[in-house]
């Protein structure tokens, strides 16, 4: 295994920050099933590509964006909503992996 660019990361800086009042960033909480989650989003986005969406108002959002499970968010020209169906494939989103349920 190569070494990685931020393996010594986690130990220069604390593990548990709070960043706001509710909100806790946990460096290298997911260290030990990183390679899982990797896998997992590779599966998602193998059925359900990354693409920028289209705001109702006609503008090209920055971000890419996938969804798993059994709605995921999508805007066009009609809106913003959670819908069932991918609309660049017309079939169901791709099941949530087990790794990112038991992790949320």
């Amino acid at each position: 295994m190569t070494a990685d660019l931020f393996d010594n990361v986690a130990e220069a800086q604390p593990s548990r920050e709070v960043i706001a009042d509710g909100a806790v960033l946990l460096r290298g909480f997911v260290r030990p099933i990183e390679n899982e989650l990797i896998d997992a989003v590779r599966a998602v986005v193998a059925q359900s590509p990354f693409r920028r969406m289209t705001t109702p108002g006609g503008h090209l959002m920055s971000v890419a964006m996938t969804n798993c499970g059994e709605r995921g968010w999508i805007t066009d020209h009609t809106g913003y909503r959670y819908d069932p169906i991918d609309p660049r494939t017309g079939a169901p989103w791709p099941a949530m992996p087990p790794v990112l349920r038991d992790l949320a």
